[in-house]
């Protein structure tokens, strides 16, 4: 297939799936507005509305207190649409254009898997295999159609992999079209690292981490991860010292993508620190470690349930300091109203006493934190993605094989991520894996809230992509031993083709 015809089969599939993503949700919106809304669409509707009405990020209109728990991403996005066409009203037109233009832009993330795909492996069959994950998984077809936040992280998510990415000089084969071969990967073991220039594209280093900003600012789990980047690639540069080009490239490439991310997301703790006089980046941080992964250790040492726990905590936390209030109805770290105007004295409050608690019980902590990472990667998000499509309980036996098809995919995932990873040849290529795998990793562990803190399949949405890329390159690796072990049974040498591959690499 010519490169034109793979970039048509891409514009098709990609327009395919925002107009099936669009019609869908505006049909469901249309008939059950009430579907579009979830435990946690208040907590951006509210703040949108504030700005809209009173300009500032505050927690309801018209409430003179911060918002901390949220950051301003997702609710400046929502605002955007309440004040272009004039309607905030729940179900309104407001909230129709909200979830038709996440629709849109999640057409946007597959596009962006396929680039980034095509660009790391050079194969079109891969390419076009990430492109189908994506654009067919049912949970992140639903997901567009729900007021929360995690379409617009994906997309953000996948375009600061999509830049990583292009900060890799451009394959050989790229322009050509070939590279479809089974076993034609990235930094096959050939070792074609002569052939590729040592300086990434800086502009393009800078594009992923203002990318990673805004992705923060609308879903701010990954906060931290741009610190990660920075000390691995110090480290390279501490580890290369004894060649002075290599080095300075690294610390270009650091500061490209660096100061942007140390910049813009300082801005967001400076307003923190004046408005709830606290330097975290969001209240998010104490609520997942206190009423979640503290709740769930001291649940589980006391035999009682979570919510319970959390009603306990809630209590403890506030008794003394502020007039009682009903405990339960904020017991999953909502501001109750006597704190709201000192919410950074209450976050960090929680978070202090989260880590104690974590601290007097290492094992149990452990214990439960393993359960949450693996809740992380056994809910395939079928039923509730077929329940917002259909409105009902979705059969069983079109829920059945969700999970079999999730699993199979994060297996393949692990072999794509593991042979990307252990292959010798382009530097470049395999630190870039190396970001995007750790991204993968960062963002499973730091999600992982709790047992209970539902949503498993969801808080992965924006990682799928990533998952599907490398499934996709694991499904090739495991194609290619095939072919060989079965050219050898068959007494085939194939050193022609592996000769060819490599001057083709190296030319």
């Amino acid at each position: 297939m010519s490169t034109k015809q793979q970039r048509w089969a891409i514009a098709a599939l990609v327009g395919l799936v925002i107009v099936v993503r669009l019609a869908m949700v505006l049909a469901v919106h249309a008939s059950d507005p009430d579907r579009s809304i979830t435990d946690d669409t208040d907590g951006y509707t509210d703040p949108a509305q504030a700005l809209v009405e009173d300009g500032d990020f505050d927690l309801t209109p018209g409430s003179s207190a911060p918002e901390f728990q949220r950051t301003p991403g997702y609710p400046a996005f929502v605002a955007l649409v309440y004040w272009v066409t004039g309607d905030d009203e729940p179900g309104g037109t407001g909230d129709a254009v909200v979830v038709a233009l996440q629709a849109a832009l999640s057409g946007l993330s597959v596009l962006l898997a396929m680039l980034a795909a095509r660009r790391l492996t050079g194969s079109f069959p891969v390419t076009l295999a990430v492109g189908l994950m994506v654009g067919l998984d049912p949970l992140q077809a639903t997901q567009s159609g729900l007021i929360v936040s995690e379409t617009l992280a994906t997309l953000f998510t996948t375009l600061a992999v999509y830049c990583a990415v292009r900060c890799l000089p451009a394959r050989p084969d790229e322009a050509d079209g070939s590279g479809d071969e089974p076993g034609d990967e990235p930094g096959d073991e050939a070792g074609d690292e002569a052939a590729e220039p040592t300086r990434p594209s800086l502009g393009w280093a800078a594009a992923a981490g203002l990318s990673l900003v805004v992705a923060t600012y609308v879903r701010p789990t990954t906060y931290y991860f741009p610190l990660f980047v920075l000390l691995a690639l110090g480290g390279v540069a501490l580890w290369r010292r004894s060649d002075p080009t290599t080095r300075r490239t690294l610390v270009r490439t650091a500061v490209a993508f660096g100061l942007p991310c140390l910049v813009l997301l300082g801005v967001w703790n400076v307003r923190n620190h004046e408005r709830v006089d606290s330097w975290k980046f969001s209240g998010l941080e104490g609520t997942n470690l206190y009423w979640y992964r503290a709740a769930s250790v001291e649940a589980a040492r006391d035999g009682t349930g979570l919510e319970a726990t959390q009603v306990r905590l809630t209590e403890e936390l506030s008794r003394g300091r502020v007039p009682p209030f009903d405990y339960e109805a904020y017991r999953s770290g909502e501001p109750p109203p006597a704190w709201q105007h000192r919410q950074g004295e209450y976050y960090d409050r929680a978070q202090s006493e989260a880590v104690d608690i974590l601290r007097s019980e290492p094992l149990l902590a452990a214990r439960e934190y393993g359960k949450a990472v693996y809740g992380q990667i056994v809910q395939s998000g079928w039923r509730s993605a077929f329940e917002y499509a259909l409105g009902e309980t979705p059969p069983k036996l079109l829920v059945a094989p969700g999970l079999p098809l999730v699993w199979a995919i994060e297996a393949l995932a692990v072999v794509g991520a593991w042979t990307a990873l252990r292959r010798r040849g382009r530097g470049l290529e395999r630190w870039a894996h190396v970001l995007i795998v750790g991204l993968a990793v960062y963002v499973v562990l730091v999600t992982a809230a709790g047992p209970d803190a539902g949503g498993g399949s969801r808080f992965r949405i924006p990682i799928w992509p990533i998952w599907s890329l490398y499934a996709a390159i694991g499904f090739q690796e495991l194609r290619a031993r095939w072919d060989r072990r079965h050219k050898r049974q068959l007494g085939v040498v194939d050193d022609d083709s592996d000769n060819l591959r490599l001057s083709h690499d190296r030319a």
